[in-house]
């Protein structure tokens, strides 16, 4: 007979939202131990993310204060402001919130969240991200989200760059806040009914040649009806093609990540860089979402290849570049860069893996750019804006329509109500 101490217990969402609020912080279990003056030890932490121990209430206030958790308890994940808000009442959720809603005096309620499965990945895997036909009740939101967020095999799909050296503690920290932000993310898409859907337009393409990779990109553009003009606001299409765009800075060696969470896939991406940069992080990693590299003897490499072809296609940089092995000035270049927000040096790269360019050339391009140390700033800036804004614009649509308080949709936005406020401005 198995033992109590030995027997592995199925994790409750508190646990588990311990744990990530933890990871998150980037902290050890000795290490907010330690933040929380010593009044327990870190094997009591471990007790708590297993859920084989709650903290007392002392302990709570504490934890609550040193990760900067609003709410831990019975609050609902989402408040909405009016229960009779007639968009709720278009689109059917008012009845679907009004059955499914935590009450304590609620017996229906009660008898209905002790019917559901205890063991988190089963919930996961029984009720859909996105449900067809109604809105989950409050537990299985829960239990839902917390598999998701916990689970293994979700963060083992969070991929990282080859050869990207960030700390142990900062790549767990930086899965957890991609994690919290999908989170938010999804459940706010869910409550308003206007979730980006997501198709690959490239699925059934075999991608392993250089060739493959040109056509994968030209077939990208031509599904989502961009041409061979410049993509305005890379991270805002992204978004709009149902991919969700995480953006974060002051992390030391991070450009960017990609992966999905649950069924949703998303990108990362630093925004301590110049805009063009961060394009094509983006765009790099729109590769490694769309095409199944993992085959393939260099990945990086053809994500770049990708990621240049979809950013400057052939047609574009052939007319730009005509007649091919011409000389080429530093105007023309800044001209291509302007209009193609994509830099210097690979626009350069790309016309020599077109032919565009001679060995010759691109030589003593690289010359010149380590001897004017334009490898970090270039000559020529692109002046458009990259911000993935989706997120916020649901927020304040939200508010405008008295679906979230403000109070509620800026604790989802991370920044003071007064803030978020401001932000929104008048509402007509």
């Amino acid at each position: 007979m198995t033992s109590d101490s030995s027997r592995k217990l199925p994790e409750t969402p508190f646990s588990v939202r311990l744990k990530a609020a933890r990871k998150m912080a980037g902290l050890s279990m000795e290490d907010l131990a330690k933040q929380l003056g010593g009044i327990v030890t870190k094997q009591a932490i471990g007790k708590y993310e297993k859920g084989r121990m709650m903290p007392t209430p002392e302990v709570m206030e504490r934890l609550i204060k040193v990760l900067q958790i609003a709410t831990w308890g019975a609050a609902p994940l989402i408040t909405l402001k009016s229960r009779e808000h007639p968009l709720l009442r278009r689109r059917g959720l008012l009845r679907l919130l009004s059955k499914n809603q935590e009450t304590a005096d609620d017996d229906d309620t009660r008898k209905r969240e002790s019917s559901e499965p205890e063991d988190l990945a089963s919930v996961a895997k029984a009720v859909p991200l996105l449900p067809e036909g109604g809105y989950p009740s409050l537990a299985v939101r829960r239990a839902r989200h917390a598999a998701a967020w916990e689970s293994d095999a979700a963060l083992d799909r969070i991929r990282f760059r080859e050869g990207e050296r960030l700390p142990a503690k900062t790549k767990s920290a930086l899965e957890y806040q991609v994690a919290d932000y999908l989170q938010k993310y999804l459940e706010l898409e869910s409550i308003l009914g206007l979730a980006a859907a997501f198709e690959n337009p490239v699925a059934n393409l075999t991608v392993r040649t250089s060739e493959e990779v040109e056509t994968a990109a030209s077939e990208v553009r031509r599904r989502w009806e961009l041409g061979s003009g410049p993509v305005v606001n890379l991270l805002g299409l992204l978004e709009a093609k149902g991919i969700v765009v995480y953006e974060t800075r002051g992390i030391d060696g991070f450009d960017g990540l990609s992966g999905r969470f649950g069924m949703a896939p998303f990108v990362a991406v630093s925004l301590d860089f110049p805009a063009d940069r961060v394009r094509f992080t983006a765009a790099h990693e729109l590769g490694h979402v769309l095409c199944d590299f993992s085959a393939n003897e260099s990945p990086e490499s053809q994500c770049h290849a990708f990621g240049a072809a979809f950013l400057l296609p052939r047609a574009a940089l052939e007319k730009a570049f005509a007649p091919s092995r011409r000389k080429i000035g530093l105007g023309e270049l800044g001209e291509v860069k302007e209009a193609f927000g994509i830099s210097l040096q690979a626009i350069m790269y790309r016309a020599h893996a077109l032919g565009l360019v001679s060995d010759r050339q691109l030589r003593s391009f690289r010359e010149t750019v380590k001897a004017k140390g334009w490898s970090t700033t270039e000559p020529v800036e692109y002046a458009g804006k990259e911000r993935a804004a989706r997120f916020r614009r649901l927020l304040h649509y939200a508010v405008a329509a008295d679906i979230l308080d403000v109070e509620r949709a800026a604790e989802m936005a991370g920044v003071p109500a007064e803030e978020l406020k401001k932000e929104i401005g008048e509402i007509f």
